[in-house]
This record gives C-alpha cells, structure tokens and sequence, in this order.
C-alpha cells in the first residue's frame, strides 16, 4: 500500500470529508478555515496541515465540480450551492408535515432524513410540525410504501390488486369493504392529488370504466400482476382532451358546461377552487360569472351552497334542477317528520 494511502493516515478518504464538512458546516455566512477543517480532520483520525487544505479544495473544485469558494470578509471557505437551498428544504418538509395522505410518524420519519440534506445552521429550522385545521391524518402507516407499487405497476404497464373500504362509525368493525372484501383488480393509469388526499386513477372494467381510489383506503395492495394494463384509448382520449371537467372530491357525475355568478368578494374562491386562469366576467358592479365544464354531484352542490345568496348557477336547466333538488331534500331532512 502506498504511503498515506492507508485508513491510519486517511488520505484516502481526506476529499470526503472535506467535502461533507463543508456541506453541512458552511453556507454565505458561516465559512471555515484552512485551520478549523484541520481540526475536523484530526478528529476524524486524518492528518493534515493548513496548506494541503487549499490543494484539497482546488482539487474539489476542478476535478469534482464541487461549488466551493473562499470568502475574503469571512476569511473562509462554504458551499456556493447546496443540494437544496434552505427555503426548498423547508418547502419540502412543510408540504409532507400538512399532507393528510401520510400518517404523522411517517411524515416524523420522512422529515429526520430530509434533514440530512441541511447544514447544521438550516437543520433547527425544519423541527416543525404543520397542525392541518380541521382534519385527521391518514390512519394508514403503510400507505407510502403501497403507492410506490402503483407507480411500479404504471411504469411496467402491469394491474395491480387491492381491497378498498370506507371507515363506519363502528369501533368493533370500523372498516366496511366493498365488493364484500373480495379484490379489486384494476389497471392504474395515474396517481394525483385532490384536496390533500391521494388518489389512483384507474380502469376497472368496461362496464365501470374509469374510477378514482383513496389510496389511503386501498388495503392488501399486490405487487404488480404480469397483465398487460386495459383502457389505453380511453385514457388517451380521455387526457387529450383539451377542457377537462371540474370534478368535486373525486365525486363523479353528468358533464355540464355550468355557468354561475358570484359576488365580487368570492372572487378568491372562485380562484383556489378553478385556478388562476379561470375567466371571471363582470356582470355589473357588484358581480361576475364564470362558464366551467363541471361533473355536477352533490359535492358540487354543498360547494354551491357554503356561499348562501351569494351565488347562483345561472345555466343550464340539469345543473340548477339539481341545485333544487338537493336544497329541497336538506330542507325535508329538518322539517318536523324529515329524517336524514
């Protein structure tokens, strides 16, 4: 073995830790000397003196590419661009910590290791924990690990199986499955997000067509099945099309070219429920419409409804029926002989 190549000297592994002290001990405050790396060195059982240090760094540099610089006002040397900048690392972590798809001790977990990427002066910043008003996490814990078999099963053009349920006010039997338990065996086509929850999107079969799953719900999700998936055409067809339809809380219905006028002061609503694109047409002073392609439900309708007087669908004659109906029958349910 060459001299200074052995673990006693730790020559050569000295480019690693240099270049993972500088990660996570500097950034374009806090830069470290030739002297203070040495230090760190000594105590990781490497020799060094201060001028091999600047070899070192050029050599990082040159042949690694690593964005090193020496600081003249801090008399030092740091990381010009980290892995991930501060406020992307705090983007990341607040956006698992509020995610209701994932249960608490797994964003806990995902959240220890996204801090590995930060320098120890950023690293405090991330103990945070989102409080999402007004709902509870999933329940699931294996739930990130059974959606990567779905993005497996995608990208191998495979079926998946599963059992799929819904929650009872039951504490002895809180789970209810549908198809009496039995499996589901669907092809998966995509994976999205819809108001902070999870969903596959799926072909069933030809008589159900395409359907949207909690995933958080999908229990005993298999590995992917060696068939080759169904629906293709419709899916193309399907995602080709250029004005897709407003779907409230993956509750499906009738396709309708739904138009409705709001009050001005519902304007940023209207935003956070269509987008920014959204065309909102003044209709007088106090007032806008909008024409959306919606699946009306009674999802949409409750929507509708959280607005009192301040909003009414204008066209067409299903959609305001429907509104009708569904104000007529919460109406009965809290007359004196309604039940719910």
């Amino acid at each position: 073995m060459a001299k200074g190549q052995g673990r006693s000297s730790g020559q050569g592994v000295k480019l690693l830790y240099i270049r993972d002290y500088l990660r996570a001990h500097t950034n374009k405050d806090h830069a470290k000397n030739a002297s203070e790396i040495c230090k760190y060195l000594a105590s990781n059982g490497i020799d060094a003196k201060p001028k091999t240090i600047y070899n070192d760094i050029l050599r990082l540099q040159v042949d690694f590419g690593e964005p090193i610089e020496y600081s003249a006002k801090n008399r030092g040397y740091y990381i010009t661009k980290p892995l991930f900048e501060p406020y992307e690392l705090r983007l990341i972590v607040d956006s698992i910590q509020s995610s209701k798809f994932i249960t608490q001790s797994e964003a806990q977990a995902i959240t220890a290791k996204i801090k590995g990427f930060a320098d120890i002066y950023t690293k405090n910043t991330l103990n945070r924990t989102a409080y999402v008003s007004d709902r509870v996490r999933s329940r699931n814990e294996s739930v990130v690990k059974d959606a990567d078999k779905i993005h497996l099963a995608i990208s191998l053009n495979m079926k998946i199986g599963f059992r799929y349920f819904h929650y009872t006010p039951n504490k002895q039997n809180p789970k209810k499955y549908s198809k009496k338990g039995e499996m589901y065996i669907v092809s998966p086509w995509a994976c999205h997000w819809d108001n902070g929850n999870y969903y596959l999107y799926a072909y069933v079969s030809e008589k159900e067509g395409f359907r949207s799953f909690r995933i958080d719900r999908m229990e005993a999700i298999t590995n992917p099945i060696t068939e080759d998936r169904e629906g293709v055409d419709l899916f193309k067809a399907e995602h080709l099309t250029k004005t897709e339809a407003k779907v409230f809380q993956m509750y499906h219905g009738e396709k309708y070219n739904v138009k409705i006028r709001f009050i001005n002061r519902f304007a940023d609503a209207v935003i956070d429920q269509f987008g920014k694109d959204i065309m909102m047409i003044p209709d007088g002073d106090k007032h806008f419409t909008i024409n959306q392609l919606i699946e009306i439900s009674p999802p949409f309708f409750a929507w509708i409804s959280t607005f009192g007087r301040g909003v009414k669908i204008l066209s067409p004659q299903p959609a305001i029926e429907g509104m009708r109906d569904y104000i007529q029958k919460v109406a009965d349910m809290y007359s004196d002989e309604g039940e719910g």
